[in-house]
């Protein structure tokens, strides 16, 4: 039985090759095929279970590519193999890591789930995440140049692996021995400018009977590629408001697209400009070299209506432009190391250790801080023309004109983020009475980064400095008494003029200027163990099992500089924090064979899984899994899992306590906002309202300042998380007729409730004024109030709110076809998304469902198809990339526009592979080779969601050396 178990698998691997749902490459056995029948068979151990089998055939539906692949693919970042991948969604990638907080960060998110729901193991253990913000691995820390495989398991994986593998696990798998001497680099080259890229690998070994080691150094650069660097962006697509429209019901567009004629102009902010920009007595002037007034260049007319905030503006006028900020990919730096070492004690155990270190650098710009000041009449910096039309229109000293200008005296801002990990392993592993596998290990992982923001403003001392005075013949920052009367001048302070784009001095710059910092860590330690075999024998074979577990501690902390922690920088603050938590995870996995060479039961088994949980945060919980396989003849394998998944908040959803945000909210008690209520809340706001000290909840009024301004908040965490619970369901056919040919088709289905969502100021003040339950409802704890009444600080924050449903099909094909003149393989792989319905937010049992499902993030259809040939030395490779036609709002009526549709985009690669000896190899590819650029819509073409090829046309070379 044993060998007829063999030759099946043999006969799928073939068949499959290194893409299938196997967890092996084809090579694995093919070397050994006719051998393998009189010989003991190592066990596998596929993704997605901790059981070793001799069947390759995974479980549940697992996705594997090679190292290889990945080789023939010039892919050079494991995340660029991730995001082409159909059933994954983008994380944060080079085009979209752009954020002042952990800028080229690179992460994935199978199924479009979240980066948090999908957990990425170094083989098969959890490695140390990419920030203390998230639990998602930074893939820029894997060096690829000694990846095996990648294994990707969706779903149904939480008894397996435990918490944040609700939407499946990808497995990357590294060489753990080499023997010899490699030397890898790899140069891309944009055919237009910027965006280059060059990789260096160094890799050496040794292996003999009882010993083997491998050591790996990587280096890539990559460098920036902004918006003006790449035709499509700066040929601006402009919308504009349809004259032609006459209301919200007439069937016609409030928005369209611009005449041709405007096509290819830049859109600006016309309110901003270097120089300064101000509007007295109906008319706009930017300020010149001393100080003069300018009428400002408002551009070429006609021009559309303006959309917003945004007018129209040609390449010369005056006004912010915001390609001359457009970022497509910040540049990075990366050196990752990689070593493992491995011995063996005796025949039966050994001892392994293995170590990651490396370190990122990225750089990410913004533009200059955008300022919105008031300057006094009587300010010395104001030009004679400007005094004039001030006393033209009868001022008093004290009254303001308010000025507009894009930064102060420097160019952009930008954000510098420099990462550096160490991950280590020790394991012991073996076989114990001659049956059984263990593995006893120890990992510890630790990540540090550090950000540091240039180009920021202390607020207080830029108040200080545009209140400029004359006094004693010398332009001072005016101290003022309580009056308002100039009383001295402040000591230290360098007046700051702004009228003009150089006008300011290096002192005012100096006293204005600063930087803010943040040093956060993440760390982790990890202590497990697993144990399996064969338990006891069937008449249709062995009950394996597999028993581990594992104790986990995380920890982060995150530490902004003092002037961001006191908030005394222009625009956000960000508050210091720390926070841990402990798990410990018992886990059982039984496959038990009930059938076996029988009538139309070649082999039926029985999968069962359960893992239980004990958080120090949020508790004991649990997670299962029951699946069967079914072959009931030798082409057709069925499968099947039912399973329940878990998922426990992060460090930053509990512990983080604030970073400054700019929401807008209006107080439920309001006397006004309670007449606007609907009319079944009407009752409970008033109640709640008169509980919490209002005096009179129909004619009380928050202040006329807190009225004035936006009330303040910040996004924190909330420590009442609780874990979120999926079940999710997962049915595959694989049909395998011939040995060269292999279909694999999965329904899968996820139901995640009580997920994270995140909560904003205004239905926290809300939920807490219309719930039934005021005293304790855990809203009403988020905010508090001042002596006057007025709230001060909503914290918004995460809660468990939200609930997402997902379904569809996973289709995989391959096939192998020899012919006389050389080899092909073809894969193909699709995805299809039947149904993508979310609520965001649950309010008092009101659900209000969010169809997605066809709109730019959520496709119908997304595919890959590749095409491998290999005659002897060379090797050619076709990859394709497919998104189906979708739509930029599934709400989108005729009414909001013309331009809802959103074309379908393909992309094709070409690689190509020499051995020109035994010792080098040369590669050398085309990226989108036909050029295509992304869909010309507004909104998407010039989008940074890393969706579509932004670099254009790619031309890589590369060559490997071995000795």
């Amino acid at each position: 039985m044993l060998n007829n178990k063999v030759s099946k698998a043999v006969r799928l691997a073939i068949a499959f090759g290194a893409a299938s749902t196997a967890a092996f490459s084809a090579n694995t056995f093919a070397a050994e095929e006719t051998e393998a029948k009189e010989e003991k068979v190592e066990r596998i151990q596929v993704t997605g279970s901790r059981i070793k089998r001799y069947s390759e055939v995974a479980p549940t539906p697992v996705t594997v590519f090679s190292g290889a692949d990945l080789s023939d693919a010039g892919i050079t970042n494991v995340g660029d193999l991730l995001d082409s991948t159909p059933s994954a969604d983008i994380g944060t990638s080079l085009t979209t890591g752009q954020g002042i907080f952990g800028a080229g960060i690179r992460t994935t998110n199978l199924r479009g789930l979240g980066t948090g729901r999908t957990l990425v193991l170094v083989n098969g253990k959890r490695f140390v995440s990419s920030s203390v913000t998230s639990s998602a691995v930074d893939l820029n820390m894997i060096p690829t140049a000694v990846i095996k495989r990648v294994e990707i398991t969706h779903g149904g994986a939480s008894a397996v692996y435990g918490s944040d593998a609700m939407a499946g696990v990808v497995n990357i798998i590294l060489e753990d021995s080499y023997d010899g001497f490699s030397i890898d680099a790899l140069t891309s080259r944009p055919q237009q400018d910027n965006g280059e890229e060059d990789v260096f690998s160094l890799t050496f070994g040794s292996e003999n009977e009882d010993n083997s080691f491998i050591f790996n150094a990587t280096y890539s650069n990559i460098g920036q590629l902004d918006g003006r660097d790449r035709d499509f962006i700066r040929d601006t697509i402009v919308t504009m408001r349809n004259p032609e429209n006459t209301g919200e019901e007439d069937g016609i567009p409030q928005f369209v697209l611009a005449p041709q004629k405007f096509q290819g102009l830049p859109q600006v902010l016309g309110a901003y400009d270097r120089k300064g920009m101000v509007t007295l007595g109906g008319q706009s002037y930017t300020f010149g070299p001393n100080g003069e007034l300018n009428p400002a260049n408002t551009g070429i007319g006609p021009r559309p209506a303006p959309n917003a905030q945004n007018r129209f503006y040609g390449e010369d006028a005056d006004g912010y432009k915001f390609l001359d900020h457009t970022y497509i990919a910040v540049p990075l730096e990366r050196l990752n190391t990689f070593t493992a070492i491995n011995k063996d004690i005796n025949d039966d155990h050994s001892v392994s250790f293995e170590m990651a270190y490396g370190k990122t650098s990225s750089v990410s710009d913004s533009s200059p801080v955008f300022l919105a000041k008031p300057i006094r009449v009587d300010n010395p910096f104001w030009g004679q023309d400007a005094r004039d039309i001030f006393n033209e229109q009868g001022a008093n000293p004290e009254d303001v004109a308010w000025i507009t200008k894009l930064g102060v005296g420097g160019g952009k801002r930008q954000f510098y983020n420099d990462q550096a990990y160490f991950s280590g392993t020790l394991s012991v592993k073996g076989v114990i009475m001659d049956e059984y596998d263990y593995e006893v290990y120890y990992n510890y992982g630790r990540n540090t980064e550090d950000a540091h923001w240039g180009g920021e403003l202390l607020e207080a001392h830029l108040d200080n400095a545009l209140d400029a005075t004359l006094l004693d013949g010398s332009i001072v920052c005016a101290d003022r008494n309580d009056a308002g009367e100039v009383v001295g001048a402040i000591a230290g302070c360098a007046p700051l003029n702004l009228l003009g784009q150089n006008a300011a001095s290096e002192e005012a710059l100096n006293y204005v200027n600063t930087d803010g910092t943040q040093h956060s860590v993440k760390s982790q330690k990890v202590l497990g163990a697993s144990i399996s075999g064969a338990a006891f024998e069937l008449p249709a074979g062995a009950i394996s099992f597999a028993l581990s577990g594992e104790y986990r501690e995380e920890r982060g902390e995150r530490t902004p500089g003092a002037a961001m922690q006191n908030n005394l920088l222009f625009n956000n603050f960000v508050r210091a924090w720390d926070g841990e938590f402990d798990v410990t995870e018992l886990g059982l996995e039984v496959s038990i064979p009930l059938l076996a060479d029988t009538f139309l039961a070649e082999e039926l088994s029985l999968d069962i899984a359960y893992r239980a949980m004990d958080y120090s945060t949020v508790g004991r919980n649990s997670a299962y899994k029951v699946g069967f396989a079914w072959q009931p003849i030798d082409d057709i394998r069925v499968r099947a899992t039912r399973s329940k998944s878990v998922r426990a908040p992060e460090l930053d959803d509990l512990f983080n306590t604030g970073t400054q945000s700019f929401a807008s909210y209006r107080d439920p008690c309001d006397a006004v906002q309670i007449e606007a209520a609907e009319d079944q809340f009407k009752a409970a706001i008033r109640a709640n309202c008169a509980a919490d000290g209002i005096p009179v909840a129909d004619e009380w009024r928050p202040s006329q300042a807190w009225r004035e301004v936006t009330p303040q908040s910040v996004n924190g965490g909330n420590p009442n998380l609780q874990e979120e619970t999926s079940e999710d369901t997962l049915f595959g056919i694989v049909y395998t007729p011939t040995d060269n040919l292999g279909v694999i088709v999965d329904y899968w289905n996820y139901k995640i409730e009580d997920a994270l969502t995140f909560v904003g100021p205004q239905t926290i003040v809300n939920n807490c004024y219309r719930s039934s339950n005021f005293a304790t409802n855990e809203y009403c704890q988020l905010f508090d109030r001042r002596a006057n009444l007025d709230i001060i600080e909503v914290k918004a924050a995460s809660a468990n709110l939200a609930y997402i449903e997902m379904k569809g099909v996973d289709i995989e094909a391959n096939y192998k076809l020899d012919t006389s003149f050389g080899e092909f393989k073809f894969r193909a792989i699709a995805n299809y998304l039947a149904e993508n319905e979310r609520i965001d937010d649950v309010n008092d049992d009101q659900y209000t469902f969010n169809p997605t499902v066809g709109e730019e993030r959520y496709p119908r259809w997304k595919a890959t198809l590749s095409i491998g040939y290999t005659l002897d030395d060379l090797y050619v490779g076709l990859f394709t990339k497919y998104r189906h036609s979708t739509v930029r709002d599934r709400v989108w009526t005729i009414e909001n526009n013309n331009y809802n549709d959103i074309r379908s985009h393909t992309e094709f690669d070409l690689n190509a592979r020499y051995n020109i000896s035994e010792q080098l190899t040369v590669r050398a590819g085309i990226n989108n080779l036909f050029d295509v650029t992304p869909p010309r819509v507004p909104g998407v073409y010039d989008s940074d969601n890393g969706y579509y090829d932004m670099y254009g046309r790619t031309f890589t070379a590369g060559v490997n050396f071995k000795f």
